[in-house]
């Protein structure tokens, strides 16, 4: 990899001499890899430190040509390592940059260690631009979506403010801290040792065990239930989770359903019926393990009018097992939608999930595990024939069908140890890509904001090159031009990865919309495009790719090319580059 190795250090790490050194050595002692930033005077001391100090390793330091994407690689890198993740961003007009993705972090329950400059607190030690950059309490940008804040005004302070923020950004729930260091204090020289605290004695909380009676509860209910079905979201970022969700699908015979955009289940699995949006509103009894948006989960998605009511049957019968309401916050309308559960497991979802197995062992009688189990095998099979009849439909179309684009990469890069950093949300074929289970798949924003997938994808495949695998990543033309700097950060490490951009020329997601407004209002529906289309002149994105330093491949109009130039782009990636397929593809 690419590593700016800084000269004329000693050869081993000196003590401490400056409040910022003492930062350094805590992140180092607490595993932060890397700290991706985009630089800031107000954190000048501690850009010094990372360097001078700690030799820029154990944290190194990742330049990142925006804020936004350097908090977002973070954000990806989190959700792949599982472990602690750190950016840095400069005091006001750095952190403001940053806030969307620090809310996406936050709707996502990543584990994200933000630091800030600020000040400095003494208004003699003020230069200009600190006036301009500064403000009493800072952190009141973010206050409202990340679980802990602080401004420390000591080297001590420095010390115990880092510590703690550790402590709580990977206790459960997990969600982003921002800790802004003191210019003045991270520049000043230390009168002479100073104590760090003991990091055994702040370890993050232990993991949460459900209460016996709400077990008993639970089991009680999908034991007798008709149509069982188990929801996996968030687990879907641990390989540990797969074993235990496919025990307890198994041992009571449930359907299962991934949520949204995530993926905790084996594909090839006859309980797998991910794909059959209705399935948790025809259920009797859903398990929703570790789902951030219960609501959401048995909404009707659509387009319709605000306000309208959700139509159909009843609500099944809602067991949560999840960290529930304790990340909520008054001020985003996030998590907050009501829903009435059955079952409130408050726990953490792979305790929980072992529990559960255990109460339910030998108590479903099996007459039932089966007829559910038929059941489940019926839908999926269903869901399966409706994906690979739209897919022949469309399989020659040009501009290229987005389902075939899946197909596509998938057939490029099944043999390849990968991680799915990025994919399409709304054109994702039911049953093409083959997923093993947990740990496969990165998920989405958390937020909903555009512009997250760049920075997020490049973190992602960091992890995944640091443990022997290649990233592979679908975006959207939208999402990556909003931060399309991030392909030169994943260049200048040498972060090898497969990027399909899958370019439709539009901010599609408001065109049907705006069909459904003016078709409400009488107004013509054609006009939809207005304001959408990213057309006159046409993107060159291949050529934008190639000037960040991509091996760059497309663009790619005939479908009948996309399988070679895939091929191609996959051994490029292979072989160390960052590879990117520009697909022109059909708005879907």
């Amino acid at each position: 990899m690419s590593v700016e190795r800084p000269a004329g250090l000693p050869p081993r790490r000196t003590e401490p001499g400056f409040g910022s050194d003492l930062v350094v050595d805590l992140l180092h002692a607490l595993g932060y890899r890397y700290l991706p930033m985009n630089p800031g005077s107000s954190f000048r001391g501690l850009h010094d430190s990372v360097v001078n100090h700690g030799g820029n390793e154990t944290p190194q330091l990742l330049l990142c040509l925006h804020e936004e994407i350097a908090v977002a690689l973070a954000h990806g890198y989190a959700k792949a390592r599982g472990g602690p993740a750190a950016a840095a961003v400069h005091d006001l007009v750095g952190l403001m940059h940053a806030s969307m993705a620090v809310y996406d972090a936050f709707t996502d329950r990543a584990p994200l260690l933000l630091l800030g400059g600020s000040g400095p607190a003494d208004p003699a030690a003020r230069r200009p631009i600190d006036w301009l950059h500064s403000a009493t309490t800072q952190a009141e940008l973010v206050r409202q979506y990340v679980k802990w804040d602080d401004e420390p005004t000591t080297p001590e302070a420095f010390a115990h403010s880092v510590v703690r923020a550790h402590q709580l950004a990977h206790s459960a729930p997990a969600g982003p801290v921002y800790v802004s260091l003191d210019a003045g204090v991270q520049e000043q020289r230390l009168p002479g040792p100073v104590d760090l605290p003991d990091l055994a004695l702040h370890r993050p909380a232990p993991p949460l065990w459900p209460d016996p009676a709400e077990v008993e509860s639970a089991a009680r209910l999908l034991a007798g239930a008709r149509l069982p079905v188990v929801v996996g979201g968030r687990v879907g970022l641990d390989p540990a989770a797969t074993p235990l969700l496919r025990r307890l699908v198994e041992t009571i015979g449930a359907a299962y359903v991934d949520d949204r955009n995530l993926v905790a289940f084996p594909t090839a699995h006859p309980a797998n019926c991910t794909g059959d949006a209705r399935l948790p509103r025809d259920a009797d009894v859903v398990l929703a393990v570790d789902v951030v948006d219960l609501p959401g989960l048995l909404a009707d998605r659509g387009r319709g009018d605000r306000g309208a009511a959700a139509a159909g049957a009843p609500l099944p019968a809602i067991i949560d097992l999840s960290a529930g309401d304790l990340a909520m916050r008054s001020w985003a309308n996030a998590f907050a939608a009501p829903l009435p559960r059955a079952v409130q497991l408050l726990a953490d979802p792979l305790t929980g999930l072992e529990a559960l197995v255990d109460a339910l062992d030998g108590r479903r009688a099996a007459d039932d595990v089966e007829r559910s189990a038929a059941e489940a095998r019926s839908r999926r099979a269903a869901v399966h024939e409706r994906a690979e009849a739209e897919l022949r439909a469309h399989w020659s179309d040009t501009p290229i069908w987005p389902g075939r684009l899946v197909a596509e990469t998938w057939a490029a890069v099944r043999d390849v140890d990968r991680l799915l950093t990025l994919r399409n949300t709304r054109s994702w074929p039911a049953g093409v890509w083959e997923f093993g289970g947990a740990g496969e798949y990165l998920g989405h924003s958390g937020g909903g904001g555009v512009g997250y997938g760049p920075g997020a994808m490049v973190g992602g495949a960091l992890a995944a090159r640091d443990r022997g695998q290649l990233g592979v990543a679908i975006v959207g033309d939208g999402d990556l031009l909003m931060a399309s700097g991030a392909l030169w950060t994943a260049v200048h490490y040498k972060i090898p990865m497969l990027v399909v951009v899958n370019d439709n020329s539009s901010f599609y997601n408001d065109e049907p919309h705006q069909v459904h407004v003016a078709r409400h209002r009488g107004r013509p529906e054609e006009n939809s495009w207005i304001g959408m289309r990213i057309g006159d002149p046409a993107i060159d994105i291949a050529g934008l790719a190639a000037s960040y330093g991509c091996a760059a491949h497309g663009t790619v109009e005939d479908p009948e090319k996309l399988p070679a130039v895939l091929r191609a782009a996959t051994a490029d990636a292979v072989d160390g580059a960052v590879a990117v397929v520009h697909v022109r593809t059909a708005r879907h």
